[in-house]
């Protein structure tokens, strides 16, 4: 039976490897034809996917998250559906594995895979080869108008699957230019997080409990995209990768004999906690960045984002550790909390001001707060009216389309004048200080920015920044969240 991954086309094609795709077909047994077709570096992958699905017995793996996936990825499956009766799609990710009912209860979509999917796709593969029900532990499948939801099953250690299958694609298309370096590669190298932000959806997926890979797994990891595939720089996808101290050490000392410059996504908090030597070590190998969680510039918002006592005082600690040893921290943030959206965001854009004046080579991330279905802020977030879309065909309206950006207006409790006061200070902000992960913006071009904005972010003049926003667009500026992973 032949089994097709497809990556649907994201709004900005990035060259990073398509891990679950390539994590989950660790679950496929051998004999059957493995076809990955990935939207984001194929011109023509929707061809070549009709070509696939267009006739016999064939088994889809998609793998979707909201916004440019979904809009790229519905239409057609519902195409090719009509096309070949005999396709069995599946879905799974991020978006379906959130939102099962949704997704489950379109027509063309036979069953959701929710959360990790190796053992799962097991069965399901001798499900449809047997014509067997697609109702079984780690799915959820529509059945007599109502979703049949099976029972979850124990994560596992990702690296007890095996190594990454890398032979499955042409590596030489996801050879990246980056800030990290000419050749770079993503890793993921853990399942879920240890913590339980109620803003998050990695807590939906997994619960709180996180299973990391061996250190000496990573290490072989990252010495097999170096050594085989020319690699000079890594991004570790994680959720959360610097969990364990220890770990960190170990893959730190590790890889440094590799040459590779790395990044991955850490807490403040917790890497507050790590030695001086560690920082070093990690200093040593190659870390340039680490994306960080700072979300808020109120206490008062953090403790309602169930923060696990995360105070504004760690984040400046955090900045000042981080330039101490010469690695940049990038701080995001998700303004316009329901609980009180304008001191949320007034807090937070006075905390960025001051990592700015002690770091300025700190990056900021601001992006909106998107609630999801958690206890904590949720229940807030309904009696304010937000509300999620009944089906597919909603989240192909605005605006949700553009819902997975984190920039949209489909939280009801932020006014259109705090939106508009949050993205004049971002231009005024990444005029002043342009993004060092935007490779195509020169150096001519960055100290015209930086002085042409340098009056208005001296004296908090924010307010209609219209001579800089022409400059980012005819620039094409890219802001760093549109760098990176």
């Amino acid at each position: 039976m032949r089994v097709v991954l497809f990556n649907p086309r994201a709004q900005r094609a990035h060259r990073r490897l398509p891990l679950s795709l390539l994590h989950v077909s660790r679950g496929i047994p051998d004999g059957h034809e493995l076809c990955f077709v990935d939207g984001n570096v194929e011109a023509d992958a929707e061809d070549r996917l009709r070509a696939l699905c267009q006739s016999g017995r064939v088994l889809l793996l998609v793998t979707v998250m909201p916004g440019p996936q979904l809009r790229a990825a519905l239409p057609l499956v519902r195409l090719l559906k009509g096309v070949n009766p005999e396709l069995t799609v599946v879905w799974g990710g991020y978006f379906p594995s959130v939102h099962p009912e949704v997704v489950a209860r379109e027509p063309a979509i036979d069953a959701v895979v929710l959360g990790q999917g190796e053992d799962t796709l097991a069965e399901l593969v001798a499900a449809v080869e047997t014509g067997g029900s697609l109702a079984m532990a780690g799915t959820a499948v529509w059945e007599g108008g109502a979703l049949r939801r099976g029972t979850g099953r124990p994560l596992r250690v990702s690296s007890s699957y095996g190594p990454t299958p890398f032979h499955h694609v042409d590596m030489a298309r996801y050879a990246a230019r980056s800030f990290l370096g000419s050749r770079t590669y993503n890793l993921h190298t853990s399942v879920g997080c240890p913590y339980f932000c109620n803003f998050c959806a990695v807590v939906n997926l997994y619960a709180g409990r996180w299973l990391p890979d061996p250190a000496e797994a990573v290490i072989a990891e990252v010495r097999t995209l170096a050594d085989q595939y020319g690699a000079n720089a890594v991004e570790f996808h994680d959720n959360n990768f610097f969990a364990w101290e220890k770990r960190c050490r170990e893959v730190a000392d590790g890889i440094a004999a590799s040459n590779v410059s790395w990044w991955g996504e850490g807490r403040i908090d917790t890497m507050l906690g790590f030695s001086g030597d560690t920082w070093e070590a990690m200093a040593r190998s190659g870390l340039r960045m680490v994306f960080f969680g700072a979300e808020s510039g109120d206490d008062e918002a953090l403790a309602r984002m169930d923060k696990g006592g995360l105070q504004v005082a760690d984040t400046l600690a955090l900045n000042r550790m981080a330039k101490h040893h010469g690695i940049r921290p990038e701080f995001s943030f998700v303004l316009g909390n329901a609980g009180d959206p304008e001191r949320d965001v007034r807090r937070s854009l006075e905390l960025v001001r001051r990592l700015k004046a002690e770091n300025p080579d700190c990056e900021i991330i601001l992006y909106l707060y998107t609630p999801v279905p958690l206890p904590g802020q949720w229940e807030e977030a309904e009696r304010l009216g937000m509300r999620f879309p009944d089906d597919l065909d909603g989240w192909l309206q605005p605006p949700w389309t553009a819902f997975d950006h984190r920039r949209t207006e489909s939280t009801p409790w932020v006014t259109p004048a705090l939106r508009r006061d949050i993205f004049d200070f971002e231009t005024v902000l990444n005029a002043r200080f342009p993004t060092h992960t935007d490779l195509n913006l020169g150096p001519v071009r960055r100290r015209l920015l930086a002085s042409l904005a340098a009056a208005r972010w001296r004296w908090g003049l924010n307010r209609y920044p219209v001579e800089l926003r022409a400059l980012q667009k005819v620039w094409a500026y890219r802001r760093p969240e549109e760098m990176g992973f």
